[in-house]
């Protein structure tokens, strides 16, 4: 059996945050490509979220906090970083 490759694995995270939130109601866009600033867009009854995916032991980076943070102010977002491990989902405003 082949490992997933980091990519991979990124992309899986990001549908099961997606699945998971327009569940719940919210509209949800990916990014194309994801290698902007968030991965998701997330719109729900006024509230706007720009999200950044990471699977596993991955963290956000200084850099990449600064630049989901300055890509949320410009859009009028806010900026959250949510992690995935296994099906456990756990979130933190940026």
């Amino acid at each position: 059996m082949r490992k997933k490759s980091n990519y991979s694995k990124g992309i899986s995270a990001e549908r099961i945050v997606k699945k998971r939130l327009e569940k719940k109601g919210w509209l949800v866009k990916q990014s194309k490509g994801s290698r902007g600033p968030y991965d998701l867009y997330a719109l729900k009854g006024g509230r706007k979220f720009l999200i950044q995916v990471k699977s596993g032991k991955s963290s956000l980076s200084r850099k990449e906090k600064r630049r989901l943070r300055k890509a949320a102010r410009e859009k009028g977002a806010t900026a959250v970083f949510m992690k995935v491990k296994g099906r456990k989902i756990s979130s933190k405003f940026v």
